[in-house]
C-alpha cells in the first residue's frame, strides 16, 4: 500500500464541528476574563497616580530642606525660594516639570510649609484624579 492510500483512510483529526465548539470555549473564556483584566489596569493607573503624588511630595520637601539646611536660612527665604524658583511666581502652584519621575501633565497646588520646612499640605493632579495632602493624611 502507497502513502496516498494510506493517508486517504487514516482519518484522522478534527470535524468542523469539534473545531466550532473549541472556538466557542475560548471566546466564553476571553469574555470572562477581558472585564477583569480590564479592571486590574484601571486599579494600577489609579495606584500609579498615588505613587506620582507621593513622589512629587517627597520631591518638595526634599528641596525644601536643602533649602532651609542651608547657611542663614528661614522659613521665609525657602517659601520666597519656592515661589521664585521652583514656582515661577506668587502663586502656590508647581510645575511637575521641574519634579524628576513626574509626569509634565501633573501639577501640584497649595503647598504649605511649617515653620520647620516640613511641607504639611499639598494637592496634587494628575489627568481627571486629584490626591490631596493635609497635616499627613493622605485623601483622594
Amino acid at each position: 500500500m502507497n502513502l496516498v492510500e494510506r493517508l486517504k483512510k487514516d482519518k484522522k483529526g478534527f470535524t468542523l464541528i469539534e473545531m466550532i465548539v473549541v472556538i466557542v470555549i475560548i471566546g466564553i473564556l476571553l469574555a470572562i476574563l477581558i472585564p477583569g483584566i480590564v479592571r486590574y489596569i484601571d486599579k494600577a493607573k489609579e495606584k500609579q497616580v498615588m505613587v506620582n503624588a507621593r513622589s512629587a511630595y517627597l520631591d518638595i520637601q526634599s528641596l525644601a530642606l536643602e533649602e532651609y539646611g542651608k547657611q542663614g536660612a528661614t522659613i521665609d527665604t525657602v517659601k520666597g525660594k519656592i515661589k521664585r524658583d521652583w514656582i515661577g511666581g506668587d502663586t502656590t502652584d508647581l510645575n511637575s516639570g521641574t519634579l524628576e519621575g513626574i509626569p509634565t501633565s501633573a501639577t501640584v497646588k497649595g503647598i504649605e510649609l511649617s515653620d520647620k520646612a516640613r511641607v504639611t499640605a499639598m494637592t496634587y493632579t494628575e489627568g481627571s484624579k486629584t490626591i490631596v495632602m493635609e497635616n499627613g493624611t493622605w485623601k483622594e
